[in-house]
């Protein structure tokens, strides 16, 4: 395997040119998804809870918000930046992985029923509209 390795100055010059592009797609993505969760569903309005569920292949509808409580983005040191439920914004309840996995490991939520999952991250990793938004912020970074 060949490695390419860059000059000290042209690392710096890539990461100085690279992260307002890397911090406009986690904002981007950040609102994106804080918009998506903040919504009631389609499905059955359940009794006790105070927005209709979501149907299989929508979003989760908005019901505690404990959810949209925890969304963050936040750049790591080495100028990477992760968006998703960050423990760093609030408490990221057990329901963000049972929502995204029928049964996660040692959660008390099962979801796997007839109802199944609401996979919320992995279907914003692939939503045409996300990447249109993304695409439009990168564009608005290269307007003078």
């Amino acid at each position: 395997m060949t490695t390419l390795k860059l000059h000290l100055d042209a690392q710096e010059r890539l990461r100085r040119y690279l992260q307002p592009a890397l911090e406009a797609i986690a904002q981007e993505t950040l609102t994106f998804l804080q918009e998506k969760l903040n919504q009631p569903g389609s499905g059955v309005h359940h009794p006790g809870l105070p927005n209709p569920s979501s149907n299989p292949g929508e979003y989760p509808a908005k019901q505690s918000g404990a959810l949209l409580a925890c969304l963050g983005a936040a750049q790591l040191t080495d100028g990477s930046w992760v968006v998703g439920a960050l423990n760093s914004v609030a408490p990221v309840p057990v329901e963000a992985w049972a929502l995204e996995f029928p049964a996660p490991p040692n959660s008390p939520i099962d979801r796997n029923t007839v109802y199944g999952a609401r996979p919320w991250l992995s279907k914003a990793h692939g939503d045409p509209e996300l990447h249109a938004r993304i695409r439009g912020a990168l564009n608005a970074l290269t307007r003078p």
